[in-house]
């Protein structure tokens, strides 16, 4: 058993998970790129290769996604003032987008 602490709970973000297809992906980095600040795009080619040096806009990471080059993509954003997290990843039937919500104060 631990000691009690004066610290507050450790409170995670949420996750949201959504299956979609190629227009769906086309307009979510559409709007990404309209719409909010892009802060960090990050791309994982292998399963032995967890992310590219280059440096990557999101239009170049939406392209290597759809040709296949890359197995997922990471798009770390700003909308409205808050960071968000989009992690997406190809699929037999399309993409799947994993989103960490911004922490609500």
């Amino acid at each position: 058993m631990s000691a009690p602490t004066d610290e507050p709970p450790l409170v995670l973000p949420e996750l949201l998970q959504q299956d979609i297809d190629e227009d769906t992906l086309r307009a979510l980095f559409r709007d990404v790129s309209a719409l909010g600040e892009a802060l960090e795009v990050l791309v994982k080619t292998t399963h032995l290769q967890h992310a590219s040096p280059e440096r990557l806009t999101p239009e170049r990471a939406l392209d290597g996604l759809l040709r296949g080059e890359w197995r997922a993509v990471q798009l770390r954003y700003r909308h409205e003032g808050q960071e968000w997290l989009d992690t997406v990843m190809r699929l037999p039937h399309g993409y799947r987008v994993v989103r960490m919500a911004p922490l609500r104060p």
